[in-house]
Formats: structure tokens, C-alpha cells, sequence
């Protein structure tokens, strides 16, 4: 089990960075919040995963 600090990373292997958005296509984040990642604390993982929930959903579906 997880300690209870433990937040898992969004990657999903996916990785290529839309230089329109600048986000990954993956996974949503910024280079910035996937270098730092390792490094954020988990309140700071968090807010990037509730970023990661928004950024989906304004995103557009392609078919």
C-alpha cells in the first residue's frame, strides 16, 4: 500500500509535447510540472492533477 503521501504520476507513456498548447498530449502536463514532478510535495502533485482534470476537459476530443 501507499504511504499516505504517495500521489502517482499521470504519465501514461504518451509522451509528445503539443507546442501549441504546451501541454503533453499524454498527459496533460506542462515541461515545467513533469521535470518538477519528482520534486513537488503532495499537496503540490495535487494541484497539478486538478490543473491535469481541467485541461482535459477544455481540451477538445478528437476522433
Amino acid at each position: 500500500m501507499y504511504k499516505d503521501d504517495y500521489v502517482p504520476s499521470p504519465c501514461n507513456n504518451n509522451c509528445l509535447v503539443d507546442f501549441r498548447t504546451k501541454l503533453c498530449t499524454g498527459c496533460f502536463r506542462t515541461i515545467e510540472e513533469i521535470v518538477g514532478w519528482i520534486n513537488f510535495s503532495a499537496a503540490e502533485k495535487k494541484q497539478v492533477l486538478e490543473k491535469i482534470q481541467s485541461r482535459k476537459e477544455l481540451t477538445p476530443k478528437h476522433s
